[in-house]
């Protein structure tokens, strides 16, 4: 496992939060068009949740992308509204089949969008994707160019991280480690077999050895996976795709006042230590309503981007919304009072805000 550590590819969040301004900028210089031609979307998923919307969020976030991102891709494509220049972004490919899935269901809405360069911009990629998602190109016939930052192959591909002989020899090793262990046969190589080194700090792609990420009792995983159960949210989450689907609508999700409010008051608690992947966590936000929070509060300007550390910060504004806001609250109390002597208040000379 250590000789597999020393070639592995974690991401954390202060990693990724400039990661994704460097994937922008080769996307840039590669492009030859006019840059309000292009628009943004993410990979498309039936239902559930999809990790790699943080990843998308903080994207458009840290590039100052919200202008040209969009959620509702297929509602465009829909009313014959064709985006002259598509980029698809995501954090990994492991096989390429979400990406062609994604591009299978833009084409199935109109097939005019086959007109359209699309771009496929990864953080990471593995070999295999790039040759599927090539093959599937040809195949189709629409134009689909690959960016991104940092390539893999299969782990124990001869000649690829290690020698012939020793490929083989570390390979049987890890084979008998995850056996000792009762590694899901399925897990071992990963999902098809991509046997990828690849971690993010919001999860791990079932692409990655399993040995790193499967849940065993004997055994703590380094880069823990989100296991998807089967729950009543699943069924939901099911029965509400289907009903989508039969609608031929996309559901928005808008945000009530005090849901915003709290969130709000959290970002002016955490102040230099906002975070997108605690923020989604903590408030159960979809992917949806992560961006719908943060484009509501930039373009309010309550929220900036630090450009020198890649960090969020409260604004000024929003620090006084929120201490206006306070006081407001505790007007009414104060209202029936005929008159107030001065000295009554010599208490709260100094107003010290707490932890929201």
């Amino acid at each position: 496992m250590l000789e597999l550590l020393s070639n592995f590819f974690y991401y954390s969040e202060t990693r990724v939060n400039e990661k994704v301004k460097e994937l922008h900028q080769k996307f840039l210089g590669s492009f030859d068009g006019d840059a309000a031609d292009v628009t943004y979307i993410k990979v498309i998923k039936d239902y559930g949740v999809s990790y790699s919307d943080i990843f998308c969020s903080a994207f458009w976030l840290y590039n100052n992308l919200y202008d040209y991102t969009e959620s509702n891709i297929i509602t465009l494509l829909e009313e014959d509204s064709i985006p002259p220049v598509l980029v698809i972004v995501d954090d990994y490919s492991g096989t390429g089949n979400t990406l062609i899935k994604t591009v299978d269901k833009l084409i199935d809405k109109n097939i005019k969008i086959i007109g359209s360069p699309i771009y496929f911009l990864a953080l990471h990629i593995t070999q295999r994707a790039i040759k599927q998602i090539e093959t599937y190109s040809l195949t189709v016939g629409i134009q689909i160019r690959i960016i991104a930052l940092d390539e893999s192959d299969e782990a124990f591909k001869k000649g690829y991280l290690f020698e012939k002989e020793k490929a083989i020899e570390l390979k049987k090793k890890y084979f008998d480690v995850c056996i000792s262990r009762s590694v899901n046969n399925d897990y071992i190589l990963g999902y098809e077999d991509v046997a990828s080194l690849v971690a993010f700090h919001y999860n791990t792609p079932n692409n990655t050895l399993g040995l790193f990420w499967s849940d065993l009792a004997t055994f703590v995983a380094l880069f823990p996976r989100h296991q998807k159960k089967r729950t009543t949210l699943t069924e939901l989450q099911k029965k509400t795709a289907a009903r989508k689907k039969r609608q031929s609508q996309v559901i928005t999700f808008d945000m009530d006042d005090v849901r915003m409010a709290s969130i709000m008051a959290y970002c002016v608690s955490f102040a230099k230590d906002l975070s997108l992947e605690k923020m989604k966590h903590e408030f159960g936000l979809t992917g949806k309503q992560l961006d719908f929070v943060l484009g509501t509060m930039i373009e309010e300007k309550y929220i900036c981007v630090n450009e020198d550390n890649n960090t969020l910060m409260p604004t000024e504004k929003l620090k006084s919304h929120m201490f206006v806001s306070r006081l407001k609250k505790y007007k009414k109390s104060f209202q029936d009072i005929e008159s107030v002597n001065d000295s009554s208040f010599d208490i709260h000379a100094e107003y010290v805000p707490v932890n929201f």
